[in-house]
């Protein structure tokens, strides 16, 4: 083992100590090859955001807090009018949605684009106070509930909902938590899950073990929007990040300049298999309503003509 493997080891394990968040905590506990590549790949999506000129000004939070109150790191405005745009381009404007947790405004967004059936749940009332103003002149007034998830989901809300929405801690224990919740106030039939994850910052058993956990309750991953959010961060949080960057990154990546200032997870969509099972038979009920009249007459090819595609290309996804 190399010296500077040797001190980044003895590092993480120091800061470990120091931090009570289960996220820092979890990450800095992931093996040296899951924690490198998650480091570069959120130092290099930093890289590429600055260079994009499409980025909105952030002013670096103050704070040197590494986790805020309730775990709360409030995404991007852009971020927020992506998260809208996916589920209004997916006809969701007339469906019953849950947003667990809602410290990055959606709700705001899309009351704005008169969607009929929001729910909010959040352990944290000033929030929950906040949002209710800036959606108080909504063409359809939101529901909001002042639930601590930790404590479970209440029996009133089991299988109401038809989309679900939430941005968890991102270690495992707290997800899991958020992911229960999900499932029992899905309908299950006919409903789509919509998680915000970095599965770098998970590692790769725990990814695994989450995408196993929800294939047992009938949801397939449908999707996955690599780097969809992003978040800026505190000092506290960015700080920790360059620091991590010498043991990522070389002198001369270092020498040209970049700072850590925002985090980004993925966006994990999961469709009940009745949705995706009844879309596979609408479409081969389609193609057989398509099917060639009997009169018509096709010349005849030799079998070897149709070689299937992979068999020359064993590109692997």
């Amino acid at each position: 083992m190399k010296i500077k493997e040797i001190f980044h080891k003895i590092l993480c394990s120091t800061l470990s100590i120091f931090f009570r968040s289960k996220t820092v905590k979890h990450i800095l506990k992931l093996n040296s090859k899951e924690k490198m590549l998650f480091l570069r790949k959120i130092i290099d999506e930093n890289i590429k955001y600055h260079k994009s000129e499409n980025n909105e000004l952030i002013i670096k939070k103050p704070s040197l807090k590494f986790v805020e109150h309730y775990n709360q790191l409030p995404c991007t405005v852009e971020t927020r009018k992506k998260r809208a745009d996916l589920l209004e381009k997916n006809g969701y404007r007339d469906k019953e949605i849950l947003l667990m947790g809602d410290d990055d405004l959606l709700c705001v967004e899309l009351a704005s684009r008169k969607f009929k059936y929001i729910t909010v749940l959040d352990c944290d009332k000033s929030l929950l106070n906040k949002l209710k103003i800036l959606t108080h002149d909504a063409k359809f007034p939101i529901t909001f509930l002042h639930i601590d998830l930790y404590q479970g989901l209440p029996n009133y809300l089991s299988k109401l909902f038809s989309v679900i929405c939430f941005d968890p801690p991102q270690n495992y224990y707290d997800l899991k938590i958020f992911l229960d919740c999900a499932l029992k106030a899905v309908k299950h039939k006919n409903s789509s899950i919509y998680m915000m994850m970095n599965a770098n910052a998970m590692g790769e058993i725990f990814t695994i073990r989450i995408l196993n956990y929800l294939d047992v309750f009938g949801f397939k991953n449908t999707q996955k929007f690599e780097y969809f959010n992003c978040y800026p961060l505190n000092r506290g949080q960015s700080w920790l990040l360059n620091l991590m960057s010498y043991f990522t990154h070389n002198y001369h990546e270092r020498k040209k300049g970049f700072k850590c200032l925002y985090y980004f997870t993925d966006c994990l969509e999961f469709k009940s298999m009745t949705q995706i099972n009844d879309k596979v038979n609408k479409l081969e009920e389609s193609q057989s309503n398509n099917q060639p009249s009997s009169h018509l007459s096709y010349p005849e090819y030799p079998v070897a003509f149709f070689i299937p595609f992979n068999k020359h290309h064993n590109k692997k996804i």
